[in-house]
C-alpha cells in the first residue's frame, strides 16, 4: 500500500501520481485536504499519513508540499518513518539502498510528473542493502 499526503501546494502533482499508480496497479491511500485551500497544513495530512503507515504493515508513503522541506521534517518526527527528499534517480536509490527510507518526498513547486514517475519507479524497485547501513538507521530510533 501505497500513502499519499500532500498539502495545497503539492495537490497537481499528486492528481499526477494518483493518475500513474492507478496506470500500474499500486493501491493508496490519500491524507490531504479536500478544499485545496492555502490554509492547508501539511503537518496535519503527514501526521496522519504517518500514523497510518505505522499502524499497517509494508506501507510506503509518498509525501509532497511546495519545497518537500517541511512535509519532511513533519514525517521525520515519528519514530519509524525515514522521509527523504527526492529531486534524482541517484539520490532516490541510495537514499532506499543505504537509508532504507519508507517515504519519498517530493517538492510540488520544482518536479513534472515525467520525472516524478521515474523517481516513484526507482523508489518502489530499489531495495535495502542492509549490512553495514542496519547499525546506522538503529541510531536514528534511540
Amino acid at each position: 500500500m501505497i500513502v499519499l499526503a500532500y498539502d495545497h501546494r503539492g495537490y497537481e502533482l499528486m492528481q499526477g501520481i494518483q493518475q500513474y499508480l492507478d496506470s500500474i496497479n499500486e493501491k493508496y491511500v490519500v491524507f490531504a485536504s479536500k478544499t485545496y485551500k492555502q490554509t492547508d497544513s501539511y503537518s496535519e495530512f503527514s501526521n496522519k499519513a504517518c500514523e497510518y503507515m505505522l499502524s499497517h504493515n509494508n506501507c510506503r508513503g509518498i509525501f509532497c508540499c511546495g519545497t518537500g522541506i517541511g512535509i519532511s521534517m513533519s514525517a521525520n518526527r515519528h519514530k519509524g518513518i525515514r522521509a527523504g527528499i527526492c529531486s534524482d534517480i541517484k539520490t532516490t536509490h541510495l537514499a532506499r539502498n543505504d537509508d532504507d527510507i519508507n517515504v519519498l518526498v517530493l517538492a510540488g513547486n520544482n518536479i513534472k510528473i515525467d520525472k516524478a514517475k521515474k523517481l516513484i519507479d526507482t523508489f518502489l524497485n530499489t531495495p535495502f542493502e542492509g549490512g553495514r547501513h542496519i547499525a546506522r538507521l538503529k541510531l536514528l530510533d534511540e
